[in-house]
């Protein structure tokens, strides 16, 4: 059984990461602190500010694939500390891809769809970058760090959603919690998303990594929706009422310059790869309802 370690462990993609790799592989999961979780098999502890912590835990470990999912995520958080995001987002990864060179590990990167600007969408791995925040220039420079140090790297540029340890990470979260409690909310009709289910992004890095697929490749849903849209099939699937949910515009919201964007993925590559059709955003949003009693709860109260 192959050995795998994933940092962020207690976050949103690491802790889904724990409950879907449970039973298929040795799972290590990499908190900030050490936790005890029981989403993996074993835990440890990492700070990702420290080089010499990285090489430690990496060599103590010695796993066959390390899944960098750990990131200061928050365009807010990147924008106000963009030293802090250097440091986590970037600096970390090079350190990470010097001690997977090390043991002979595959790296697999956990990037965004942010590092495109959103002028168009449909975007392919062939595309120009051209990120529009510090967080999506940071993951960049992550991805190119990663590849240019190690030459078994699996760059998954994704946007994602689900079940989070929080309860409120998650854009499928924020209209189900809202709807639920009679809230009335806005969804964005000019912010669109290729957003992919997160256990099906799991899926879909475990069969990339036993395949042995290197380079980037685009991880999202087969199809492209706005937030608004988003929130109106989450509402149908749950059985809530849609009315709550206000269309309105990025500019209106005044967000104009961060929000008014189209970052949808081309998945024909990963469908290339992965030999299988590419799950649609409503097949997601359906997937997280029938997951609702089983993922979730499993995932609920792990925070790094």
């Amino acid at each position: 059984m192959t050995k795998w370690l994933v940092t962020g462990a207690g976050g949103f993609f690491g802790a889904n990461a724990g409950a879907f790799l449970n039973g298929r592989v040795e799972s290590v999961g990499a908190f900030r602190s050490l936790a005890a979780s029981s989403l993996f098999g074993t835990n440890v502890s990492i700070d990702l500010r420290s080089g010499s912590s990285i090489y430690e835990v990496v060599d103590a470990v010695r796993p066959d694939v390390v899944v960098h999912a750990a990131a200061l995520a928050s365009h807010e958080a990147c924008e106000s500390d963009p030293a802090l995001a250097q440091l986590v987002n970037v600096e970390s990864t090079k350190h990470l891809a010097r001690a997977c060179t090390d043991v002979g590990a595959k790296l697999v990167y956990l990037s965004t769809d942010a590092v495109f600007d959103g002028s168009r969408g449909n975007y392919t791995e062939k595309d120009a970058t051209n990120p529009f925040s510090v967080y999506g220039t940071t993951k960049l420079l992550g991805e190119q760090a990663a590849l240019a140090i190690h030459e078994d790297v699996l760059i998954a540029r994704t946007n994602f959603f689900g079940w989070s340890p929080s309860g409120t990470r998650s854009i499928l979260e924020f209209f189900v919690n809202a709807l639920r409690s009679g809230q009335q909310v806005s969804g964005y009709t000019d912010f669109v998303v290729s957003s992919l289910y997160v256990q099906d992004l799991l899926s879909a890095i475990y069969d990339l990594v036993g395949s042995g697929r290197r380079g980037v490749v685009h991880l999202g849903a087969s199809n492209a929706l706005s937030k608004y849209h988003f929130g109106v099939q989450v509402a149908s699937q749950f059985g809530l009422d849609a009315e709550l949910i206000s269309p309105v515009t990025a500019a209106v919201g005044g967000h104009a310059n961060s929000r008014a964007r189209d970052l949808s993925l081309n998945t024909s590559l990963m469908e290339s790869c992965l030999g299988r059709s590419i799950p649609t955003q409503e097949f997601g949003i359906a997937s997280a309802y029938d997951d609702e009693s089983a993922v979730a709860p499993r995932v609920t109260g792990f925070r790094e």
